[in-house]
């Protein structure tokens, strides 16, 4: 089912190319450097009839309309546990509950696959059935391309993450490769002490998954290492690898950073953390702290290849910020004045960063918090 879209969706993770977003003119460091602009933004919009949200990319970087197709699923909210309601507008607590294309259905114990149409990138046609999960409340899913793999972190009474092969036919079997014992609910009471993302390292060898501590109950979170067992094979050995770096409290999204073996990941309780991953043992150590001052929940991260550097988003504090990729500076702090409370899922594409705003939904019954959720932009010079 498709039908025409003005976007005012509230919940969104995204694909490479694009996302939704505050965007954000990110100059090159290098003027003769051209970076191409993305094709579309992906976001889902989380209902009890989930739906993926396609909205164009202009050649100046700019969202116009968009499409709306069903992904045969059900959306789900997490329990916020300082209230003991649903958890909107970060209903699922994670990132990248949408990549490549494909779709997480937290309602629903599923995961969706799409083919995008060569043409117009909001053209989506869902491949085969939504894929069961054998775990509850599904909320990030990573994709490697070069081994044909998807995998998906779910975080309820059965936490852990699922992996499956996948072809232009569809998706094969899930098959459970980590088992988290959370101590979990379905839906889970967060936003603490929940799976926040998984993703695949740059060279496409090992899963890294994160999982959020809770500070007040003195549960620590840990970051998890599964490696692929060779360079060609899409299964993965029987144990995996846990650290929790010194310093760390409450890690939520990461991404990796080009060239090395850093892994760049928020942490909600100060900031954000450059991460070493040792290339034999597979432990996570801490080598750089960034702490933000007047943070008050910093989740959210994307590298910008334009500006070799990651922007991480807070979903407290409506402003971009942006560190340098080897986390040893702020390198500019952008504050935005319209009256939104936050940030949180953001993407880059080319010279623009792509940021959600759940706009003032924070305010009205969660029945209406999708009118408001927007998508503003903006821009800054290099």
């Amino acid at each position: 089912m498709r039908s025409t879209f003005t976007p005012l969706y509230l919940w969104v993770a995204f694909l490479a190319g694009g996302a939704y977003a505050n965007s954000r003119n990110a100059c090159p460091k290098h003027p003769q450097e051209a970076f191409r602009v993305g094709k579309a933004v992906y976001l889902q919009s989380n209902k009890e009839h989930n739906s993926i949200i396609s909205i164009p990319i202009g050649q100046d970087g700019k969202l116009y309309g968009g499409m709306i197709t069903t992904t045969g699923g059900m959306g789900g909210d997490g329990i916020d546990g300082a209230t003991n309601k649903p958890a909107g507008p970060d209903a699922l607590s994670s990132q990248g509950s949408v990549a490549y294309l494909f779709a997480v259905n937290a309602g629903s114990n599923t995961v969706s696959m799409f083919r995008i149409d060569e043409i117009d990138a909001t053209h989506l046609w869902m491949v085969g059935k939504p894929a069961a999960i054998p775990g509850e409340f599904p909320v990030t899913v990573a994709v490697s391309v070069k081994r044909n793999v998807i995998c998906v972190g779910y975080t309820g009474a059965k936490a852990g993450a699922s992996c499956a092969s996948f072809t232009p036919e569809g998706l094969g079997q899930m098959n459970q490769v980590l088992d988290f014992d959370l101590g979990q609910t379905t839906p889970p009471t967060g936003p603490t002490n929940t799976v926040a993302q998984v993703f695949f390292t740059a060279n496409d060898t090992r899963l890294i998954s994160t999982v959020k501590g809770d500070p007040n109950t003195n549960k620590t979170g840990f970051i998890s290492v599964l490696a692929f067992k060779d360079s060609r094979s899409s299964a993965f050995e029987s144990h995996d690898t846990r650290s929790s770096p010194s310093g760390t409290a409450v890690l939520f999204g990461g991404v990796n950073i080009p060239d090395t073996s850093d892994l760049f990941i928020t942490d909600a309780s100060f900031g954000a953390t450059l991460l070493n991953l040792h290339a034999t043992t597979d432990k996570v150590s801490l080598q750089q702290k960034v702490v933000i001052e007047r943070q008050q929940a910093t989740c959210w991260a994307a590298y910008s290849q334009a500006r070799e550097s990651v922007f991480v988003t807070d979903a407290a504090a409506n402003r971009l910020i942006e560190i340098s990729d080897d986390g040893s500076e702020i390198m500019s702090i952008l504050d935005l004045e319209n009256g939104d409370p936050g940030l949180i899922d953001l993407e880059t594409s080319g010279r623009f960063v792509y940021a959600l705003s759940p706009a003032m939904a924070l305010h009205l019954p969660q029945s209406q918090w999708w009118i408001l959720s927007k998508v503003d932009r903006f821009s800054i010079s290099g």
